[in-house]
C-alpha cells in the first residue's frame, strides 16, 4: 500500500488513517465490548441469584466495585507494557488468563476463598485488556481522527453489553449462576480473542504516525517530567469529578427514576434510552473532538452535563412529565458518552503517542477510586436525606468544578488551536509498519 508523496489537507490525511488503522479501530470494537468490562457490565445480573444459590449477604457477592477499583489500579502497569510491548500484544496475555479464570468462575465448587480469590485475579488480569491498551492501539494510528476512533472503540462496550446481557441473564435463570461465567468466557474466547488476534494491529514507528501534529511542548516531556506537573493533575481531577458525578448516578438510575413515581416498566424504558444515549453520546463527541478546539468541547460537555443534572434535582423533587425525565436521561448519556472520549483524547492530544499508555492510566487510576465511592455516596446522601435531590446537586457541583479544572488546563497551557485549520502536513511515501502476527 502507498501514498500520495503531495502534502495532504487535513481531510486526506484522516482519510489514509482510517485506510490504514480503521480495522484495528473496527475489529477493538468488538475485543474491548466483549472484554473484561462486559464483566463489569453484567455484574448486577450475578447478584440476586448469587446470593440465592450461597445464602450469602448483598455486599458479601458484590463484587463490582471492587473489579473497578483494580482494573483501575492495575491500570498504569498495563499502559506501560502496552507502551513498551505493544497494545496487541498487552491485550492477548491478558485475555487468554483472563477466560480462564472466568471459566474457574464456573467450574470450581464456590466458597468465599475461592470466589474473592477469583474476583481479585480477574481485576488484576483484566486489566490487561481493559480501556488503557485498547485506547494506546488507538492513538499509534490515529492523529486527525482520533476522536471518532476513540469513540467507535468505546461505543463497543454499549454494544455488546445490549447483546450479552439477555444471553447471561437466560444461561443464569436456566443454569444456575454460575452458567453466567460460562457465557462471558465464551464471548472472551469467540469474540474478543479472536478480534485482537486476528483484526488488530500495532502500529511500531509511532514517531513516523503523527509526525508533529501533538502540538503541545509537553508531548516531548517524559513520564517522570510530566507527572511532576501540576497541569496534569488539574486535567486529572476533572476526569475525578466527571467520574464521581457520573458513575454515582448511573448505580442509582433506577431508584432515582422510582423515587420520581414512574413505575418499574417505565423506569426501564427509559434506562434502555440510557445505553443507547451513550452509544450516540461516544460517536457524536468523538466527531466534534475531530472537528472543533477539544477544550471548548470539553466545557461544553461538563456545562451541558451540570444542566442536566440540574433537570434531575428537578425529578428527584417531585412528578415531573414523562417527556422531561426521558431528554434528561438522554442529554446525561450523550454528555457521558461524550466524557468518556475527552479523556483520551486529551493525553493523546497534549502529551503524545509515545507514553500515552501510562499517563492515560495513570489519570484513570484516580477516577477508579471515584468509581467505587460515588455509588456509596449517592446512596448515603439518599439515605441521610430521604431523596436523591442533594445527590444530583452534588454531583452538578463537580461537573461544574470539571469544567473550570479544564478551563485552568487550557489557560496554563499552549493554544488549542482549530482541529480544521491545521496546516497540511507531508505523507509518507510508504503504509506504516505494522505487526499482525498471531
Amino acid at each position: 500500500m502507498s501514498l500520495s508523496n503531495e502534502p495532504q489537507p487535513a481531510g486526506g490525511r484522516e482519510v489514509a488513517e482510517w485506510k490504514n488503522g480503521g480495522r484495528t479501530a473496527a475489529f477493538a470494537l468488538f475485543g474491548y465490548g466483549a472484554g473484561p468490562v462486559l464483566l463489569i457490565i453484567t455484574a448486577s445480573v450475578f447478584v440476586r441469584p448469587t446470593m440465592e444459590a450461597t445464602g450469602w449477604s448483598t455486599s458479601e457477592v458484590l463484587v463490582s466495585p471492587v473489579l473497578v477499583l483494580l482494573l483501575s489500579a492495575c491500570g498504569p502497569i498495563a499502559g506501560r507494557l502496552a507502551d513498551r510491548w505493544g497494545a496487541r500484544k498487552t491485550i492477548i496475555a491478558g485475555l487468554v488468563p483472563f477466560s480462564v479464570i472466568l471459566t474457574l468462575f464456573a467450574l470450581l465448587p464456590i466458597n468465599k476463598v475461592t470466589f474473592y480469590g477469583l474476583a481479585l485475579a480477574s481485576g488484576i488480569i483484566g486489566s490487561f485488556a481493559y480501556m488503557v491498551p485498547f485506547n494506546r492501539a488507538v492513538v499509534s494510528w490515529f492523529d486527525k481522527g482520533a476522536g471518532k476512533a476513540f469513540g467507535l472503540v468505546g461505543s463497543g462496550s454499549a454494544v455488546m453489553a445490549l447483546i450479552a446481557t439477555p444471553i447471561v441473564t437466560l444461561a443464569i435463570y436456566n443454569f444456575g449462576w454460575q452458567a453466567g461465567y460460562l457465557v462471558l468466557a465464551g464471548f472472551v474466547l469467540l469474540i474478543s480473542l479472536p478480534a485482537v488476534v486476528f483484526g488488530m494491529q500495532d502500529r511500531l514507528r509511532t514517531n513516523e504516525v503523527h509526525g508533529s501534529s501533538a502540538e503541545s511542548p509537553d508531548a516531548a516531556r517524559s513520564v517522570k517530567q510530566v507527572l511532576r506537573t501540576p497541569r496534569y493533575w488539574i486535567f486529572s481531577f476533572s476526569i475525578f469529578a466527571v467520574t464521581t458525578a457520573t458513575t454515582g448516578y448511573l448505580a442509582h438510575l433506577q431508584p432515582i427514576l422510582l423515587d420520581s413515581g414512574l413505575s418499574v416498566a417505565v423506569a426501564t424504558t427509559v434506562t434502555t434510552l440510557y445505553s443507547v444515549g451513550t452509544i450516540a453520546g461516544r460517536l457524536l463527541g468523538g466527531t466534534l473532538l475531530d472537528f472543533f478546539p477539544r477544550r471548548k468541547i470539553a466545557v461544553a460537555v461538563s456545562i451541558l452535563l451540570a444542566a442536566a443534572f440540574g433537570s434531575l434535582v428537578m425529578i428527584a423533587t417531585g412528578s415531573v412529565p414523562i417527556f422531561i425525565i426521558a431528554i434528561a436521561v438522554i442529554l446525561v448519556a450523550l454528555s457521558q458518552g461524550a466524557e468518556a472520549d475527552i479523556g483520551a483524547y486529551f493525553v493523546a492530544k497534549e502529551y503524545g503517542p509515545r507514553n500515552f499508555g501510562t499517563l492515560y492510566s495513570t489519570a484513570l487510576a484516580l477516577s477508579g477510586v471515584a468509581a467505587v465511592a460515588s455509588p456509596y455516596a449517592f446512596g448515603a446522601i439518599r439515605d441521610a436525606s430521604g431523596s436523591y435531590m442533594w445527590a444530583c446537586v452534588v454531583g452538578a457541583g463537580g461537573l461544574v468544578l470539571a469544567a473550570l479544572s479544564v478551563l485552568v488546563f487550557g489557560m496554563t497551557g499552549s493554544r488549542d488551536p482549530d482541529p480544521a485549520s491545521e496546516p497540511p502536513e507531508q505523507s509518507s511515501d510508504r503504509a506504516p509498519t505494522a505487526t499482525s502476527e498471531a
